[in-house]
């Protein structure tokens, strides 16, 4: 078989193929001229592999644009993937519900829904068959795929993830260690399934939607209900993305501090997660001490929701606005570190309360402190990647294959 320094030739057309549908999705539609100068490719390597991907209809030629604007000049055609012909589920599993989507190549949303799990808490069994439950009858509704390809279904949950082994070691709370999800799934549902963890996957999201430079060697923090994070690595040859997970919230902040679910003590998350915010704000919460709060939750801290700790943080309740601004003071001091630390050419946050002005303005003011702040901005999809983030995974699993089904 045919090699270049030691290199397979198929594995280069793979490698391109998948660079150049990669490409084209991600900017919707595209010239060859374009591709080839992105690439690096010879004009007449373009032309044969595209005129090749539209053969076996992965492509079509869409509109013409003039290649010399503002004068007579030759028109390009433009190219683009045929998105309608395919399909990817994307999964998030979280405490006590799974989220699930089906979307379409041209990011149409074919079908949605959320399915509570607090009845199976804790037991893997009893959540993925749910799952299974709610995949299967998607497929077995014709209107929904209506004919198209499903090329797989991504799936992300919190904590220690095996992904080449499909493994969910440590899910903090969602299920049992060591849980086989990609096994029991391909066997119930015969499709193929890639796992990753839930932060992986919304970096995924983020870079698959987003066009700024600065993703290559990215940090992307998500916060809410605790802190994880995933650093990006953006491969310029491939036009491709690596992904490692990072315990960010359980970066000792406190060594003296409270008991951590991980083992640990004085974990950023002992401070910064929800349910550590609802534990200090119930100590003081009273109509005295905390009469904006007490007055939303109509006098009951059962109520408790992030919206109404954002509202009064907002309306100044003393006591919320002491507690959220010690949690920014850590968050701060965590981003600080990590950036010494992995030197990420940027960081993104995502998060529920990072939708608070109030909250992001008083972050901005302590990173500056930090003199990190230039580094550091907010997702421009904040709270859309939960399932569209796994659903790119299998996207791009597709696209790594050189538009080949798993």
């Amino acid at each position: 078989m045919a090699e270049t320094n030691g290199i397979n030739m198929l594995d280069v057309k793979k490698k391109n193929r998948g660079s150049i549908l990669r490409l084209i999705y991600q900017n919707g539609s595209i010239s060859r001229k374009e591709i080839a100068t992105a690439l690096g490719l010879t004009p007449a390597a373009i032309t044969l592999i595209t005129n090749d991907l539209i053969e076996e209809g992965l492509l079509e030629e869409s509109s013409y644009e003039s290649s010399n604007v503002g004068r007579k000049g030759r028109k390009e055609i433009l190219l683009e993937i045929r998105g309608k012909k395919f399909a990817a589920i994307g999964v998030y599993i979280s405490k006590h519900k799974f989220r699930i989507m089906c979307m379409d190549l041209k990011n149409t949303i074919l079908f949605e829904d959320t399915v509570l799990t607090a009845d199976c808490y804790y037991d893997s069994s009893k959540i993925l068959a749910k799952l299974c439950q709610s995949v299967t009858n998607l497929l077995a509704d014709d209107k929904i795929l209506h004919g198209r390809t499903l090329l797989g279904m991504g799936v992300c949950v919190n904590g220690i993830v095996k992904s080449r082994q499909g493994i969910s070691v440590k899910s903090y709370g969602i299920w049992e260690e060591n849980v086989q999800v990609i096994a029991y799934l391909e066997e119930a549902l015969q499709i193929p399934i890639i796992l990753t963890n839930n932060i992986c996957a919304l970096a995924h999201g983020e870079a698959f939607l987003s066009r700024r430079e600065y993703l290559d060697n990215m940090l992307f923090i998500k916060y809410g209900p605790g802190v994880g994070a995933a650093r990006l690595n953006y491969r310029h040859t491939t036009h491709d993305f690596d992904y490692k997970a990072i315990e960010l919230g359980h970066l000792i902040v406190e060594p003296d501090g409270l008991a951590c679910i991980c083992g640990n003590h004085g974990c950023l998350e002992t401070i910064a997660s929800y349910s550590s915010i609802e534990r200090s704000i119930s100590e003081a919460f009273s109509k005295e001490n905390t009469p904006i709060l007490y007055e939303l939750l109509d006098g009951n801290p059962e109520k408790f929701t992030i919206e109404a700790l954002v509202e009064a943080y907002e309306q100044n309740d003393p006591p919320i606005v002491k507690a959220l601004e010690k949690v920014i003071r850590y968050l701060s001091l965590a981003i600080k570190n990590s950036i010494c630390i992995l030197e990420p050419s940027s960081v993104i946050l995502y998060g529920e309360l990072f939708e608070s002005a109030r909250f992001r303005e008083v972050l901005n003011q302590n990173l500056k402190l930090f003199s990190v702040s230039e580094r550091v901005s907010f997702s421009h999809f904040n709270l859309e990647l939960e399932t569209i983030g796994p659903a790119y995974t299998i996207i791009n699993r597709f696209f790594e294959l050189g538009g080949h089904l798993l």
